[in-house]
C-alpha cells in the first residue's frame, strides 16, 4: 500500500461544488504531471452530485493514498474552502487552484519550487496575472468603478521580458502560490470578504505590509496549465453577485487607499525565472507560435 506524502513541497487546494466531470479533469492531470513533490487537497463543499463517491475512489488507489486528501464542507464558498484546505497543507508552499484548471506541463512545479528557494523576499506569486492598484480621486458608485483602467491596471510585465521573468505586482488573481510563512505571520484570507472577490488583493497587501514582494507570471501563456473558465469568461455576472463585489471592493479599498498612494510610485522588482531545461524549451515554443500568430493577424 502507498504511503501517504507527510512532506510535501507543495500543497494544492482545490475547492469543489457540483464539478465532478470536470474535477476528474483536473484530477488526471495532476496526476499526470504533477509529480511527487505535491499533495493535493480537494474541498468538497457539499456537493450534490458524484463527486464524493469519486474522489472517495480516487482517494483509494495508489496515487489516491499517497497524494490526495479530501474534506467536506457545508456550503462555505470559494473563500472559506480555501482557508480550510490550505489549513491541512504540510508543505512550506500552498497553492490556491480551481477545479477547472489543468495542469499541462511537468516543469510548472519543479520551477514554482525553485523560484520560491531562490527569492526569499517573494512571499506570493499569480500564476496568471497581477494587478496594479493606482490612486484616483473619482468615487467608487458601482462594481465597473472598481475595474476602471485608471484605478487597477492587469499585467504580467513588458514585452519581450514577460517571458523571461516575474514582474513585481500589487495583488493577484488565482492562480497563485504562497509561503505558509507569510499565512503564519499575517493570517489567511479575510473572512469579512466571504464568500470571495477581493480577498486575494487584501491577503496581498497584507503580505507586502509584512515586508515579503509580490509578483506574477504568465504561466498560462507558456503553456504550463489550462484555465477551462478563460473560454467563458465574458459571461455577465448576475446583479446579486455584482453587489457582492461592489461590497468587497469598497472594503478592500477602505482598508488600503492610503497604502496605495504612497507606495504606487515606487519601481517594481522583476526576477528571472528559475526555470528547468524543459521549462525553458516550452518557452521557446511557445514564444515561436505566438510571433507567427501575430505575424499571420497583421497579414490578415
Amino acid at each position: 500500500m502507498a504511503a501517504p506524502n507527510t512532506t510535501p513541497a507543495l500543497s494544492v487546494v482545490i475547492p469543489t461544488f457540483n464539478n465532478e466531470p470536470v474535477l476528474r479533469r483536473c484530477l488526471d492531470a495532476w496526476e499526470r504531471f504533477g509529480g511527487e513533490d505535491v499533495e493535493l487537497i480537494v474541498v468538497e463543499d457539499g456537493c450534490r452530485d458524484e463527486t464524493p463517491a469519486y474522489l472517495e475512489r480516487v482517494a483509494q488507489t495508489p496515487w489516491g493514498r499517497r497524494q490526495l486528501r479530501w474534506i467536506h464542507q457545508d456550503d462555505a464558498h470559494e473563500l472559506r474552502c480555501t482557508n480550510a484546505g490550505m489549513a491541512l497543507g504540510r508543505a512550506p508552499l500552498l497553492m490556491a487552484w480551481q477545479d477547472d484548471m489543468l495542469l499541462r506541463a511537468p516543469w510548472l512545479v519543479p520551477e514554482l519550487i525553485g523560484t520560491f528557494a531562490a527569492y526569499d523576499e517573494l512571499g506570493l506569486m499569480s500564476l496568471s496575472r497581477g494587478l496594479n492598484c493606482l490612486p484616483i480621486e473619482d468615487p467608487i458608485r458601482k462594481w465597473e468603478d472598481l475595474i476602471d483602467w485608471r484605478r487597477l491596471q492587469s499585467t504580467i510585465g513588458p514585452r519581450p521580458w514577460n517571458w523571461v521573468r516575474l514582474q513585481e505586482v500589487d495583488i493577484v488573481i488565482r492562480p497563485w502560490v504562497v509561503r505558509r510563512a507569510c499565512l503564519e505571520k499575517v493570517g489567511p484570507l479575510d473572512e469579512a470578504f466571504r464568500p470571495t472577490e477581493w480577498d486575494e488583493a487584501d491577503l496581498a497587501y497584507r503580505i507586502r505590509h509584512a515586508g515579503w514582494k509580490v509578483a506574477t507570471c504568465g504561466y498560462e501563456r507558456l503553456g504550463g496549465y489550462h484555465h477551462l473558465g478563460s473560454t467563458t469568461i465574458g459571461a455577465q455576472p448576475s446583479p446579486a453577485y455584482l453587489s457582492r463585489v461592489l461590497r468587497n471592493g469598497l472594503l478592500f479599498h477602505e482598508r488600503w487607499d492610503r497604502t496605495i498612494a504612497e507606495q504606487h510610485p515606487r519601481a517594481r522588482r522583476t526576477w528571472t525565472r528559475r526555470a528547468t531545461a524543459d521549462g525553458w524549451r516550452a518557452t521557446a515554443s511557445a514564444f515561436v507560435r505566438t510571433v507567427a500568430r501575430r505575424a499571420a493577424a497583421g497579414s490578415a
